[in-house]
């Protein structure tokens, strides 16, 4: 609640100013679902980013904390976006790859593409890419929902 509060606050003082508020502008409903691979479990997890000046942002758990997720990135005027995930792993059994302990550091890129009420991206596996497949759904509130 507090982040929408300093979100819509934010948000008021760039219109006060003149900046022209983007068409992703907003909370957005995020998910991201990684596939179980390699012994290491699946999972979903569930928060709420903002955008603001197509620049997303989204948080979930304790900055430098195991279990910790951050996803930023710019949003162009086409939608398009180049997004990185990056954060602290939680416990071994979810976590796949040569990082195998709790808390240790991460960071990957998300391709996505954005329209003015949903986005979708998915985690870079190109060549040389060690990771599983994880996909990103994003879903604008609608303004109400953003209000306190």
């Amino acid at each position: 609640m507090r982040n929408l509060i300093l979100f819509a606050i934010f948000f008021a003082t760039l219109t006060a100013f003149g900046q022209k508020a983007s068409q992703f502008d907003g909370a957005w409903n995020t998910t991201v679902t990684c596939e179980p691979k390699g012994g290491a479990l699946g999972y979903t997890l569930h928060f709420v980013s903002t955008v603001s000046a197509d620049v997303l942002h989204g948080e979930r758990g304790t900055k430098g904390q195991p279990a910790y997720l951050a996803i930023d990135g710019k949003i162009g005027n086409d939608g398009k976006a180049k997004l990185t995930a990056s954060g602290n792993t939680a416990s071994s059994a979810y976590t796949h790859g040569p990082v195998k302990t709790e808390g240790e550091a991460y960071s990957y890129e998300v391709k996505a593409q954005f329209t003015d009420t949903e986005g979708k991206g998915e985690r870079s596996t190109g060549l040389g890419i060690v990771g599983r497949p994880c996909h990103w759904t994003f879903e604008k509130q609608a303004a109400e929902a953003a209000k306190p």
